[in-house]
């Protein structure tokens, strides 16, 4: 029991002390990862031009997908996911252009789709991933 409660407490301290940075990077390679589980293949990380970032760039079948990771260390009032907002989802759009004018010749008759990655590291318990595929249109904008 007291071996459970240290380890308990030792992980609930490692949480805590991490920065955001290193939080979102971490939460980054925990959705890469449960994306190739789902057969994505993962093109870039983490991909930047002047614009901006995009976190993951994927390749699902013949789809190329921009994808937003939202990391939270410990579940809140509302979901990770909810975080991409209309300006990022603008700003992830324009990314994803620029991303496609850069890489023509592998992207070139690709179409884009947009999804959005929550993950919620509990104080107890391994980490929830949740996919919100084609999270948003960008047609809108």
């Amino acid at each position: 029991m007291a071996k459970k409660v240290s380890n308990l407490l030792r992980r609930l301290l490692f949480w805590r002390s991490l920065d955001r940075a290193d939080l979102g990077a971490y939460g980054e390679n925990l959705a890469a990862v449960e994306l190739e589980r789902l057969g994505y293949e993962i093109l870039e990380r983490r991909w930047r031009c002047r614009l901006g970032e995009i976190d993951l760039v994927a390749r699902d079948g013949g789809t190329l997908v921009v994808v937003e990771v939202k990391t939270r260390n410990r579940a809140r009032c509302f979901r990770a996911v909810d975080a991409v907002d209309w300006k990022k989802q603008k700003k992830l759009v324009r990314l994803a252009l620029a991303y496609q004018a850069s890489h023509r010749a592998s992207t070139a008759s690709r179409v884009i789709r947009f999804d959005v990655v929550g993950v919620t590291i509990p104080d107890t318990g391994p980490p929830a991933i949740e996919l919100i595929r084609n999270a948003f249109d960008a047609q809108i904008f």
